[in-house]
């Protein structure tokens, strides 16, 4: 897919032409792997998201607190997410995956969303604490930081899919339903209206720190819970849907 994407517009809208005059694949026909299994860059957003209706959001001039997830290990639709034994309290973040489709750097706000190809959706899994006893622990002001950032890069725990949707076809997202359930329990039910960062501003302000190549992915954050947050256990599936891009599904699974 990034080799395909750095072909440019152009062919890219051939393909797309191509596309629609042929005949589709049932989807039950074929098994769905991640729509980008090798981002040059994962980053994602911590924040994404005002707690709830009448929050105050971030001031105007706060950046937004990035964060670079694993590339070398993206999972997809179906594949199992392992609960650790470094880190048994894992949770799911669903959240709306933006596609970089145009190469820039210091990119105007207002040219941003040029620079979109599409959407998918990205289970952000997180280890939200660290199981290392004594002494192996320091008592240092940021290792609560330390093991929340950890628990970002364990095996698997950054999953894409179920497909790509392309700007055109996703249209606006700015007020989308974001649903995350676990064994059919609903988790977060939340909208993107709620964004602390608009997205534009976030592929600029991103811009200016690295260059945005074809491929890359920068995830949006989550919304927040109904409540406490629910650790995944051996057995459960987590299903998050997100309106106009699909639903993604994996298993959750115990360290062999």
């Amino acid at each position: 897919m990034r080799a395909f994407l750095l072909q440019g517009e152009t062919v890219i809208a051939q393909v797309a032409a191509a596309a629609r005059a042929g005949q589709p694949v049932p989807e039950d026909s074929v098994s769905l792997l991640a729509p980008i299994a090798n981002p040059g860059k994962l980053i994602a957003v911590a924040g994404g998201y005002y707690e709830h209706e009448g929050a105050e959001r971030l001031r105007s001039d706060a950046l937004p607190l990035l964060f670079a997830k694993r590339t070398d290990d993206i999972k997809g639709p179906g594949d199992p997410i392992t609960i650790w034994r470094i880190s048994p309290g894992v949770i799911d973040e669903i959240e709306v995956a933006i596609v970089i489709g145009k190469e820039g750097k210091h990119i105007p706000r207002e040219q941003a969303m040029h620079h979109v190809f599409g959407y998918t959706i990205c289970n952000d899994v997180s280890g939200r604490e660290l199981a290392v006893p004594p002494p192996g622990r320091r008592d240092k002001e940021m290792d609560a930081f330390i093991d929340w950032l950890n628990g970002k890069w364990l095996d698997g725990f950054a999953i894409l899919g179920p497909a790509i949707v392309t700007a055109d076809e996703a249209g606006d997202l700015g007020d989308v339903r974001i649903v995350s359930r676990i064994s059919g329990e609903v988790r977060v039910d939340g909208s993107t209206k709620n964004v602390n960062i608009p997205w534009d501003e976030l592929i600029a302000f991103t811009s200016q720190l690295m260059t945005l190549r074809p491929g890359d992915i920068i995830t949006t954050g989550m919304p927040h819970g109904l409540g406490e947050e629910i650790m995944l256990k051996p057995g459960d599936t987590v299903e998050g849907e997100i309106e106009r891009l699909g639903v993604l599904r994996n298993p959750a699974v115990a360290e062999a």
